[in-house]
């Protein structure tokens, strides 16, 4: 099933589409493609379209020959010119976000999440030396988009907390600004968001388990015979990871 009484399988396909994805013309039909470097995106993306009930496939990985450095890649197609409509017709062609989406149950909404930020998403390793534990990771969005500030309003609406909004400048002259902004982790947790792609994942999970430890840590105490509690429970939380 598509359209606004889908299930979350379709809400994710939709955030994908709107991010990585694109419909296109191949051989006179309309396909959905998405390209990615990350074969777990790839599959679930595949996942979703077939539990919708329609087929897709995944090519590579493959290589653009063009470019010596360039990185490997995965293509996601599907020809089902009902998905291609319905993606295409809800979005005006990624021109804006569905209005039900904001008013869907949370699942829907997290689900959409994650395909956007599978998408265009990042968790990133702080570079400054003075980065200790938790801090040096950080989670943010960035996009030229022009339904950033409706995604917002669905992030915050399931409960993620914003950090600093701004532009940047656009890469080459001519191009389109990309609005960027952060996102508190331990809110995005809490909500239930997640990544499908691992690499993301892992890292939301590594800065969690290091916000744990460090929490056991400054809560343990200090004198007496209960100095030795603390150390077994840090033990106990690096190896759950």
């Amino acid at each position: 099933m598509i359209g606004q009484s889908a299930d979350k399988s379709y809400a994710y396909l939709l955030g994908v589409y709107l991010g990585d994805g694109c419909v296109r013309q191949n051989h006179g039909k309309k396909q959905f493609a998405m390209n990615t470097i990350d074969y777990d995106f790839a599959v679930a993306t595949k996942e979703a379209i077939e539990l919708i009930g329609y087929t897709a496939n995944i090519h590579g990985p493959m290589k653009d020959k063009r470019f010596s450095k360039s990185s490997v890649f995965y293509t996601v197609n599907s020809s089902s010119q009902e998905i291609c409509h319905s993606l295409v017709s809800e979005t005006n062609g990624k021109q804006k976000l569905p209005s039900w989406i904001l008013k869907a149950d949370k699942s829907k909404r997290i689900a959409f999440i994650a395909g956007v930020m599978d998408s265009e998403g990042f968790v990133a390793e702080q570079k400054s030396r003075t980065a200790k534990g938790n801090q040096s990771f950080y989670m943010g969005y960035k996009s030229c988009d022009v339904w950033v500030n409706d995604f917002i309003r669905v992030l915050e609406k399931t409960g993620v907390r914003i950090g600093k909004i701004g532009v940047e400048q656009p890469r080459k002259e001519g191009y389109k600004t990309p609005t960027r902004f952060t996102i508190k982790m331990q809110s995005w947790i809490d909500s239930g968001c997640y990544f499908n792609i691992q690499r993301k994942q892992s890292r939301v999970n590594e800065w969690h388990s290091r916000r744990l430890i460090s929490e056991t840590i400054r809560q343990a105490p200090t004198t007496g015979d209960d100095r030795v509690q603390p150390c077994s429970k840090v033990q106990e939380l690096v190896r759950n990871g």
